[in-house]
Order: structure tokens, then C-alpha cells, then sequence
């Protein structure tokens, strides 16, 4: 009896080895769906509400070549969400790490006659700790700044009746040495939900 038993045991495992050996050599992609390598390096500031910070300085070293900032820097940039100008963002980060801004756009939906208006004020610092990478590999130059503040929004539809609406806002951004800088803007749905955001690239010129 115990001879069968241990027999019984031995084919279930062989079957479980054959599986996944199975597995490993079919594409795992054709079964369920292409993977989305972006992804894995996309922004999530909500997750890293960590790196914002109380004391100040920050302490920027410039290891690795990482750029620093040593005199207060201003960026001015334009916004941009599926190719539409979303008006501008204002950003402007002091010596010690401090970074805070301002960003308003205005704009219509000429879908259902809707108008929108936003304003957002945010507030953050730099982290020198956090190192850029993307499928092409790091760039250890790269300053990293989060912030994170509140939006207003205000949409006004075809019958002039207005919705008005407040949340969280995070804005990201990468610093160069040169002084120049691109980033993200994230909508949250409100202060509890990290779903259904509406997401804005910025990038200075």
C-alpha cells in the first residue's frame, strides 16, 4: 500500500514538473497579453509620499554626476496631454530643495460643448536618492523633485451649469544639468483613490 501511495506521489509531481516546463516554453505573452514594459518604470507618485520631506536642506552631493541645484531655478514649461496644450506650469526650486509651483489651464470639449478650468498649487522638494531609469537603462545625472498639492477644477457644461471639483495633485519632474527639466502632472480622483487619474506631461523648452 505505501509502495502505491509513494508511487501516486511521484507521478503527481512529475506532472506538475511537466507542466511547468510546459509553461516556460510557450510564450506566456500569447496567453495573456502583451506585457507593457513601460510600465514598470511609469510614475506612481502616490506610492513614494515618503520622499517628500519636512527639514530642509536637502543634501545634494552630485554623486554619479547627479546635476544640483545651487542657485534657486525657475521652469517655465508648457503642458501637454494626448498632443493638446493644457496651459503651463511654473516650477521653481530653491538651493536648499524646496520646490514648489503653480499650474492653470483653461479649455473646451467641443464634443459636448463642455469648458474646463483648473488651477493647482503644489508643494515638495528634490531627492537626490531616487535614480532615473526606463527601458534603456539608468542616467544617474538626473535629479528627481516631487511635490504634491491640491487642484481645483470647474466644468461649466452646454446648459452653463457649473461642476466643481477638488482633490490631490502630485507633479514629478527629472532635472538635467543644463537646467532643463520634464515631468508629470497627476489629477487623483480625490485624496483616498489612486485610480482613474488623469495624467499630463510637461517638458520645458
Amino acid at each position: 500500500m505505501r509502495e502505491k501511495n509513494n508511487g501516486s506521489v511521484l507521478i503527481g509531481l512529475l506532472a506538475v514538473i511537466v507542466i511547468v516546463a510546459l509553461l516556460y516554453m510557450l510564450n506566456i505573452s500569447a496567453i495573456f497579453g502583451p506585457v507593457d514594459k513601460k510600465a514598470a518604470y511609469s510614475e506612481k507618485p502616490w506610492f513614494e509620499e515618503q520622499r517628500l520631506v519636512n527639514q530642509f536642506p536637502v543634501k545634494q552631493t552630485g554623486k554619479g554626476g547627479k546635476a544640483i541645484i545651487l542657485n534657486q531655478l525657475t521652469l517655465d514649461a508648457p503642458v501637454i496631454r494626448h498632443g493638446n496644450e493644457r496651459g503651463t506650469i511654473k516650477i521653481v526650486i530653491e538651493p536648499n530643495g524646496l520646490a514648489q509651483g503653480h499650474w492653470q489651464c483653461s479649455y473646451e470639449h467641443p464634443e459636448d460643448n463642455s469648458k474646463y478650468n483648473i488651477t493647482a498649487d503644489f508643494k515638495g522638494n528634490i531627492d537626490p536618492t531616487k535614480t532615473y531609469c526606463d527601458p534603456n537603462g539608468y542616467n544617474k545625472k538626473l535629479l528627481y523633485m516631487i511635490t504634491k498639492g491640491k487642484y481645483k477644477e470647474i466644468k461649466t457644461d452646454a446648459a452653463q451649469v457649473q461642476w466643481p471639483r477638488e482633490a490631490v495633485v502630485y507633479v514629478v519632474g527629472w532635472i538635467d544639468k543644463n537646467r532643463s527639466a520634464r515631468g508629470k502632472i497627476f489629477l487623483m480622483t480625490d485624496d483616498t483613490e489612486a485610480h482613474g487619474n488623469a495624467e499630463y506631461d510637461w517638458k520645458t523648452n
